[in-house]
């Protein structure tokens, strides 16, 4: 296959909770942005006038989806229909009619992201065999820290964030981007 110009219009989204349910959530999604965390830093300036870098640690990432919910999702569901029981710390209702309640439980998650042209592909987190493009983003030890619905233009929208840290407290990267240029396979995580 030709490499493509840009990525475009479709892609897979994976979140996966602590059970670990595997939940693909891109028919619920509208939009993506992952903001990565910035290595920033600062000069000082020294006796010579000269300038030495300091570095400053690396920033959490956030990553948003807009969606349209259509109910609090089902906690049992790989494809659940909302967000709102994860974000609220449950993952115990599986039978209708779905309630969640308040709860002090944060809920950790891994979320992936993948762009391809390989149709057979089925998920965010799945193998794309060779001779197709990929670009995936995977990022484990997420915490979900927001779940905003909204109703202004008369559609029921919700905004979710999930932020990580770039490392967890061993030291090991919680953020991995992969890539694949028709050459070789790119195998299931």
């Amino acid at each position: 296959m030709a490499e493509p110009d840009v990525w475009d219009e479709v892609a897979l989204v994976n979140i996966a909770d602590t059970t670990p349910t595997n939940m693909t959530i891109a028919a619920l999604s509208d939009t993506i942005d992952i903001d990565m965390g910035d290595k920033d830093g600062e000069s000082i300036p020294s006796l010579s006038a000269g300038r030495l870098w300091k570095k400053t640690p690396e920033a959490d990432t956030t990553i948003t989806f807009e969606g349209y919910p259509i109910s609090i999702g089902e906690s049992a569901d790989t494809t659940p229909t909302g967000l709102m029981q994860f974000f609220m710390g449950s993952l115990a209702d599986s039978t209708e009619p779905l309630s969640v309640t308040a709860s002090t439980t944060r809920i950790l998650f891994r979320v992936t992201i993948m762009w391809t042209d390989d149709a057979a592909s089925g998920t965010a987190r799945g193998d794309v065999t060779s001779g197709n493009y990929a670009l995936r983003y995977d990022f484990q030890n997420c915490y979900f820290i927001s779940c905003k619905p909204s109703y202004t233009d008369k559609v029921l929208k919700a905004t979710w964030k999930f932020k990580v840290a770039p490392f967890n407290k061993a030291g090991t990267a919680n953020i991995t981007v992969q890539s694949v240029d028709g050459t070789a396979a790119m195998t299931t995580i």
